[in-house]
């Protein structure tokens, strides 16, 4: 959405993720615990590690590291 929002006229986008895929029965919801948790995202990346691999283990964490910069008042992002 991000790479595209200049093309876009739409004022207001919302990512929605696997919501669909769930609700139509396409993808297996993880057990309630781990959704309790916050470890649904460990339980979608071991039934779906070839697609959500990088997502998860690569770019999360850099992630949270740009967050961290941030909020330690260290760099500013755009």
């Amino acid at each position: 959405m991000y790479e595209h929002r200049d093309m876009l006229l739409s004022p207001v986008m919302f990512g929605i993720g696997a919501a669909f895929d769930l609700n139509i029965g396409k993808l297996k919801q993880a057990p309630k615990w781990m959704r309790e948790n916050g470890l649904e995202w460990l339980f979608r990346l071991g039934t779906e590690p070839r697609r959500l691999w990088r997502r998860y283990l690569v770019l999360g964490p850099i992630f949270a590291w740009h967050v961290s910069l941030e909020l330690l008042g260290l760099r500013m992002f755009e």
